[in-house]
């Protein structure tokens, strides 16, 4: 129904319900067809010859001031979902269902914003990977998540996971969060985003550069936040799922959910289980036993995962009470070759890693655009490393003593924070100041005392002025007092320049740090091939980051064009490294700085029908050691057809890495330029939806050019080796996936 339809509609129930004053409340709630809610749709409504446009709250509700007795005449518009006009009696709540239309649904953020935005509203640029994306790239990881996007590069190694770098800077640069609350667990700096897995989440978020007066430490290059699924759309749901690849990886998870008055519950679990896999033998996955020979030996280790999470909300009228709590259990088995003359045995290890995660979430709305929000999380995080010596003749085996082959860690995290924001509606000033306490312990084996102990306390604060409609200026300031290192005071200014209709203009400039972690201050690993001690006295790394970009979406009539243009540059000083310090020890200093830049560019068209994207970034990185300019492009691309009427789709999603250079020592200490291979990856999967969606089949391949192993030049840190190749992934792979949802409809 066009507007001019509706305006004439809005008079008819005038003229029916003849003059008189509004009075009373009548309440909406606005669904998508699934029951989710739909936040911030515009409802234009009439009564009596009177009018008015208001929004819906970020739970997809609104109460207007209209008489219940008298019928009310409403239009509900929200992009991606087609509008949708009606007439109601009664206080409700009335329930207002939206068809999707043709094009997508506006992805809301929270990463960096005083509340849930749209994501081209927000001053920071916030990428977002939703469900329905993650679902056509059959994503079980954060790692599978993030293998298609621009500026972000993953690196493999078989025994500590899948790490990531972000423009061009390291993985303990890039702050990873679950719903806010920071991820603890980093070996050698990394964390592993394969222990990330992506049941009952509901999507990814995204920011590129530093958000460190917003979380501290570690948000240097970037940060990524998984956002979890909290809601019950309706009494009672259940969805199952089953994923299988041809080369002995199976996945079964399931997530419950209730609703009971105000209150959601929300409970997910699953396991992992995957056989390992070598290039030698190749082929599908043979259940059968194997004699104990060479093949016991795998490049890809066993591994399985156990992970259990609870969500628990309570809705009042003015207060969001949440409770998360999660468990985790990740096992690795490397099975060693057997040892020459005779074959007879061999040298096994263990990786066993826990996580026990708890947050209790309060978030309030007190009226004239007050929020607060506050959360309360603690972590615990156990890597447990094990050698034994077996006998292959008749399997018995015993623990290994020699010092460094069996090894414990332990760190727990405490997170206090707390933020109040003033958005008042039309303002054109809104600001944030909030609180931050982390308090991290670590012990073990490799740790110089029996434990060790850091504190953070920050106060920050931002604020966003809009001078007139189109510009809005965002400054930040962060101060922090920390216990082992003297904390610098970060600022950031931010801007969002509304240039044109469809133009945004974003540019950024923000301080960033990584402070010193409990390992590199205090580790103490010293056996037969190690002699890395820790250093008490690091400072933490400093930078500098400045980024521009323009972002253009327009809307016609037969669907959405977007085009988006992008640039960053990065200055790193006082950069922590592991350096030779001895005739064989080494330990972290301070040395050097480094600089990293580049840009992407990217185009895409969307009708609802056919979706199609792709893009190109170039990154290049320069440091103190020589003054070359090392440069690595990336190309990446991804098409979706979904006919929507059959419940058909298909995606095929493409990324091309290009080589990345880097300097490394070798055996005799001199530097020399080392490199890891460009590659191509593509990955194809088809859905077909079945029972009005509550089936789903997909099926596809990853890694359609069976890339492995790249060629690569690499370093070992204290004992530099060289290397011929490194692991990327299991080449090429097919996969089946069955869905199954139950729900009954409130």
């Amino acid at each position: 129904m066009g507007i001019r339809s509706f305006l004439v509609l809005l008079a008819v129930v005038g003229a029916s319900a003849g003059p008189g004053l509004l009075f009373g409340q009548v309440r909406f709630r606005c669904q998508a067809e699934n029951g989710a809610p739909v936040p911030f749709a515009t409802v234009t409504w009439g009564q009596d010859g009177r009018s008015a446009t208001q929004s819906t709250d970020d739970h997809g509700t609104l109460t207007v001031a209209a008489d219940p007795a008298k019928p009310l005449a409403v239009c509900v518009r929200m992009m991606g979902f087609a509008a949708l006009t009606d007439t109601v009696r009664g206080p409700g709540p009335h329930a207002l269902r939206l068809a999707p239309a043709t094009i997508g649904m506006p992805e809301l953020v929270v990463t960096g914003q005083y509340g849930a935005n749209v994501a081209d509203k927000a001053v920071h640029r916030v990428r977002v990977i939703d469900r329905g994306r993650l679902d056509r790239m059959a994503a079980n990881t954060v790692a599978d998540a993030l293998r298609n996007e621009l500026t972000v590069r993953l690196g493999q190694d078989n025994i500590l996971g899948t790490a990531v770098s972000m423009q061009g800077l390291g993985g303990e640069n890039v702050k990873v969060l679950v719903d806010g609350v920071p991820v603890i667990g980093r070996q050698d700096g990394n964390l592993d985003l394969a222990q990330l897995d992506l049941t009952g989440v509901e999507r990814v978020e995204v920011v590129e550069g530093p958000l460190s007066v917003s979380y501290g430490t570690n948000a240097l290059a970037g940060t990524i936040n998984l956002i979890t699924g909290k809601r019950a759309h309706g009494p009672v749901g259940a969805r199952l799922s089953a994923y299988a690849e041809h080369i002995g990886r199976l996945n079964l998870n399931a997530t419950v959910s209730a609703r009971a008055g105000r209150h959601d519950l929300v409970l997910t679990a699953g396991r992992n289980a995957f056989a390992g896999w070598d290039p030698a033998t190749g082929g599908w996955f043979d259940p059968a036993p194997h004699p104990a020979d060479s093949t016991r030996h795998q490049q890809w280790k066993p591994r399985e995962q156990l992970f259990a999470r609870l969500n628990h909300r309570w809705r009042t009228e003015r207060w969001d009470l949440g409770y998360k709590g999660e468990v985790f259990q990740d096992r690795i088995t490397d099975r060693g070759r057997p040892r020459a003359p005779h074959h007879e045995t061999a040298f096994d290890e263990q990786y066993l890693t826990h996580r026990l995660d708890n947050a209790v979430f309060a978030e309030g709305r007190l009226g004239r655009g007050g929020r607060l929000n506050a959360l309360l999380a603690h972590q615990r995080y156990r890597r447990i490393r094990n050698t034994w010596f077996r006998d292959l003749t008749d399997l018995s085996e015993q623990l290994v003593t020699t010092p460094g082959t069996q090894d414990t860690s332990r760190f727990t995290l405490t997170n206090l924070r707390a933020t109040w924001a003033s958005m008042p509606d039309g303002a054109r000033l809104a600001w944030e100041a909030g609180t931050d306490l982390n308090h991290e312990t670590g012990s073990g084996d490799r740790m110089a005392a029996d434990g060790e102990a850091i504190t953070d306390l920050a106060v920050f604060g931002s604020a966003e002025y809009r001078p007139w409609n189109s510009l809005t200026v965002r400054p930040g300031l962060r101060y922090a007092y920390n216990t082992r290192y003297e904390a610098p005071l970060i600022p950031s200014l931010n801007l969002r320049w509304t240039a044109a209709a469809d133009l945004t203009v974003r540019a950024a400039y923000a301080r960033g740090f990584r402070a010193p972690s409990l390992k590199e201050l205090h580790l103490l690993f010293v056996d037969v091939n190690h002699d890395i001690v820790g250093n008490p006295d690091l400072r933490p790394e400093r930078a500098h980051h400045g980024s521009a970009g323009l972002s253009y979406r327009t809307q016609r009539e037969h669907g959405t064009w977007s085009a988006e243009l992008s640039s960053f540059y990065n200055q790193v000083t006082d950069l922590i490294s592991l350096a030779q310090t001895g005739a064989t020890r080494y330990t972290y200093i301070n040395i050097g700085d480094m600089r990293t830049f580049g840009g992407t560019v990217g185009a895409g068209w969307d009708n609802g029908r056919w979706a199609i994207s792709t893009g190109a970034s170039a990154t290049g990185r320069r440091d103190a050691i020589a003054p070359a300019v090392l440069w690595s492009p990336e190309f990446r691309a991804s098409a979706t057809w979904d006919h929507r009427r059959s419940g058909l789709t298909a995606s095929v999603f493409y990324k091309y890495q290009g080589q990345l250079a880097n300097y490394i020592a070798d055996a005799d200490g001199a530097v020399t330029r080392g490199t890891i291979g460009a590659y191509h990856l593509a990955d194809a999967t088809i859905t077909k939806t079945f029972l009005d969606r509550r089936l789903g089949i997909s099926v596809g391949c990853k890694d359609l050019f069976d890339v492995r192993n790249l060629p690569a030049t690499t370093s070992e840190g204290a004992h530099a080796t060289s290397a011929s190749s490194v692991p990327m992934t299991t080449g090429r792979t097919w996969f089946l996936r069955l869905e199954v949802e139950l729900r009954k409809r409130s």
